[in-house]
Formats: structure tokens, C-alpha cells, sequence
């Protein structure tokens, strides 16, 4: 009936676990309320994560398969493994990544084939259990892969990508820089070529040069440069300057931050200085950038004024690449007006080809000689990314596995979380998941 000190009967026991797996906590313990069996929501909960503690001691078929998902998004992340022959979940494992995956796979040497995406960490945990592993790379996730790196690149190699240039702005070392160069500019002659000498002095000795190579730097004696260099600051600025020092240092950081006019400065400053000094240490930015911000006008207004060409969707350009047919009267004639992309849609268009194995497919080598010297270093960088995972890409293409299932599994899996609030610890979604679809033996108990 039951066991030892048990609190239910082994059938009471299957039916919390079957309610438990099927629906969620509280409608499970509605559902058992009906059948007269008094049991919360928590003990449903209590009772899946008894269930979910560690994977169950299964023999797989020898074929399975491999992928992650997320038990919280940019946070948490677990690993699933598939059988492919029963299409049951066979294991979920607390991380992505983890050493446990490797120890699963060792405690199972019947295994033969595995399924996975273009993770290279998951191909070094799998290889890390068995060499004789055979490992698969999944179709979907190549051409995926493939299309991240080429139909963007394509546009831009059509001329449809133009993008308008942004303003400029200096750094806040930068403006502080020519706010300083204005600042010694103050005054009259005399004045100025006092305080510039100073700072020019003060600047090579704060590089770390001797004073015999500042006065050789600067043409001065080495007795003037001591001279200039125990005169105090204050002695040599006038109250103009001793102002505009005050906040030429926020006066940069305003600027740097997109501030290039000089009313606009003087009003973030809020009265510390007087707006004339505000103009005068702005001078020199203001002109320089005012430059700078007319070429960038000037570029952007001829965007805007080129004639509208018809463009082609980049569903349209994926469409050819993956059956080879278009309608699209600017890509059948690309031969013609733009050779280097017809040449750069071949290279994709070969890699679709060997990758379902058809008839005029060309081999791995051939394929991989033409993209490397393919124009687009996107091109290039993927053509790199399949020699480094050679074996497991070529076996996509020769056999019919791929990772399908797993993809089914792991949206079943974030539907289950969906149905939880996502709140369903990594015990719950285990026992949810494994044994969600098994069917419960009278007298089972999991101790």
C-alpha cells in the first residue's frame, strides 16, 4: 500500500506526480482537490523537485543530441540532451557549459553520434569524453550562420547601404587643449608670449625632459627656463585669465559631451563666468570644428539628393541563396552591372549546394579554396569557421542528422517556463521535462 512511515498510498503518490507533470502547481492541486486528495500547491512543487534532483540512469540509443537554453535570459543557462531514436529527453543539466556534460557522456560509452549547434565549447566537452565520438553540426544553424555574415555585406556591396555621417566632436582633453591655447591668447603681446612661455615650459617638464633639453627645445637659456619656472601662475595671469582657468576645465567637459556653440556653453555654466570670456576661450574649437561639421553637412545633403535606385530586400537576396531562383530583375542582371556580387552570391549559393549534398555540389575543398578568396572578409571569417569545425560540418552533409529535435524540446521547455511565471527551478524544469511524457508504474517511488 505504501512505504515506511509514507503518508499517502503508492497510487495517491502517482496521481500527485501525474497532475504535478501535467499542469501547473495550483491547478494540480485543484484538480486533486476534485478527486478528494488534499494537497497544496507547494507539495505538488515539493514533490517535482524530489523527482528533478538528478538525471535518471538511462541506456540511450547511442544517438543523441545536444543544445542550451535559458532558464533566465542573459542570466541562467542550462543544457539538454535529446535521444533521437525514443525523441525523449534523456538529461538536463544545471549549466551550459559545465564538466558534468563531459562526465555524462563518459558514464555512457554506448554513445556514437552526437547533434550539435556551432558551439566549439560543446565540441571540446564532447571530445574531452570519447574521440570516437562522432559529432554533427546542425544544418539550420550553418545557414543561419551564413546569412548573418553575407546579406548584410551584399547590400552594402549593391551601393544600398548609405549611411549618413555623424557630427564630430572633440574630447574633453582635446577642447580643454584649445580652451587653453585661447586662455593664453588673452591680453597684449608682451602679455602673451609670458604666459605661452610659461605653459610651454611647464608642459615639456611635466613630458619628464631635463631643463638643458627644454631650453634646446624651446631656444631659451637654461637659466630663463629656471627663472620662468619658479614664477608662480598667479603672478603671470591677469583676472580675465584666472577666470576662464576657473572652468576651463568643465567648459571642456560640455563641450566633449555635444555642446559646440559658445551661447549654448555659457548658459550650462550658469553665470560663473561672463559670456564674453566663454566666446573668447571657444574661439579656436568653434572654428576648427565649424569646418568639420560643414564637410559632414555637405555629405549628408548629397545622400539625401542621389537618385532613389530600386533596392532589393534582404529576404529577397537570402531567398536566392537558398533556392537559387528570383524574381528580382536587379539580381538576375547581377553579372552584369555587378560582377563581384554575383561572384560573392555563388560562393553562398555552393555552400547551400554542398551542404545538402546535391549533385552539382562542389567538395569541401573546393568550396573552401573559393571563399577564401572570396572580397567580403565576412566571407572569409566564415570560411575559417567551417575548416575549424571540418569533420563535424562535413558529417551535416553527408548523413540526415541534425538538431531539430532539440530545437522542439527547447521550445517545449520555454513554454513550461511561460506556464510557471518563469519562476520553475532548475529541479522542476528537470522532472517536468524528463518525465512530462513517461508513464508512472504502480508501486514507483523515487526515495
Amino acid at each position: 500500500m505504501t512505504h515506511s512511515y509514507g503518508r499517502h498510498t503508492y497510487d495517491v503518490e502517482e496521481r500527485i506526480r501525474h497532475e504535478a507533470l501535467g499542469q501547473t502547481a495550483r491547478r494540480a492541486s485543484e484538480t486533486l482537490a476534485m478527486q478528494h486528495i488534499q494537497i497544496s500547491a507547494s507539495t505538488c512543487i515539493r514533490t517535482l523537485r524530489l523527482m528533478g534532483k538528478v538525471n535518471p540512469e538511462v541506456r540511450t540509443s547511442g544517438f543523441i543530441g545536444l543544445d542550451d537554453f535559458a532558464q533566465r535570459k542573459g542570466h541562467t543557462y542550462m543544457s539538454v540532451i535529446t535521444d533521437h531514436y525514443t525523441r525523449q529527453v534523456v538529461a538536463v543539466f544545471d549549466s551550459r557549459y559545465g564538466p558534468e556534460i563531459t562526465d555524462w557522456i563518459k558514464a555512457h560509452p554506448e554513445i556514437k553520434v552526437v547533434t550539435r549547434d556551432g558551439s566549439q565549447i560543446f565540441a571540446a566537452l564532447i571530445s574531452a569524453a570519447s574521440e570516437q565520438i562522432m559529432q554533427v553540426s546542425d544544418r539550420f544553424h550553418l545557414m543561419q550562420a551564413l546569412k548573418k555574415d553575407a546579406v548584410e555585406p551584399i547590400k552594402a556591396l549593391l551601393g544600398q547601404k548609405k549611411e549618413k555621417r555623424p557630427y564630430d566632436y572633440p574630447t574633453e582633453d582635446e577642447a580643454y587643449r584649445y580652451i587653453l591655447g585661447d586662455i593664453c591668447r588673452m591680453g597684449d603681446a608682451r602679455h602673451r608670449k609670458k604666459v605661452t612661455e610659461y605653459y610651454e615650459v611647464t608642459r615639456l617638464r611635466n613630458e619628464g625632459k631635463s631643463i638643458a633639453e627644454t631650453a634646446r627645445l624651446l631656444g631659451f637659456k637654461s637659466q630663463k627656463v629656471r627663472r620662468i619656472m619658479d614664477t608662480h601662475m598667479s603672478r603671470l595671469l591677469s583676472e580675465r585669465q584666472k577666470q576662464a582657468m576657473e572652468v576651463a576645465r568643465e567648459m571642456a567637459r560640455i563641450i566633449s559631451s555635444g555642446l559646440i556653440t559658445a551661447t549654448a556653453v555659457a548658459k550650462r555654466l550658469a553665470g560663473k563666468v561672463t559670456s564674453d570670456i566663454v566666446h573668447w576661450c571657444m574661439k579656436s574649437v568653434t572654428e576648427r570644428y565649424k569646418e568639420l561639421r560643414k564637410e559632414v553637412r555637405l555629405h549628408n545633403k548629397a545622400l539625401g539628393e542621389q537618385k532613389k535606385s530600386v533596392k532589393v530586400k534582404a529576404s529577397t537576396i537570402w531567398n536566392y541563396i537558398v533556392t537559387g531562383k528570383t524574381t528580382s530583375e536587379r539580381l538576375l542582371k547581377l553579372h552584369e552591372r555587378h560582377p563581384e556580387v554575383e561572384l560573392v552570391i555563388q560562393v553562398c549559393i555552393h555552400f547551400r549546394k554542398m551542404l545538402h549534398d546535391e549533385d552539382d555540389a562542389p567538395s569541401m575543398d573546393e568550396w573552401l579554396r573559393e571563399a577564401e578568396h572570396c572580397q567580403l572578409k565576412e566571407i572569409r571569417g566564415f570560411a575559417e569557421y567551417v575548416r575549424k569545425d571540418r569533420k563535424a560540418v562535413e558529417l551535416a552533409c553527408k548523413t540526415s542528422f541534425s538538431n531539430g529535435l532539440l530545437e522542439g524540446t527547447v521550445n517545449k521547455i520555454k513554454a513550461i517556463k511561460r506556464a510557471m511565471f518563469n519562476r520553475a527551478t532548475p529541479e522542476v524544469l528537470r522532472a517536468k521535462v524528463i518525465y512530462g511524457r513517461l508513464k508512472w508504474e504502480r508501486n514507483h517511488h523515487l526515495n
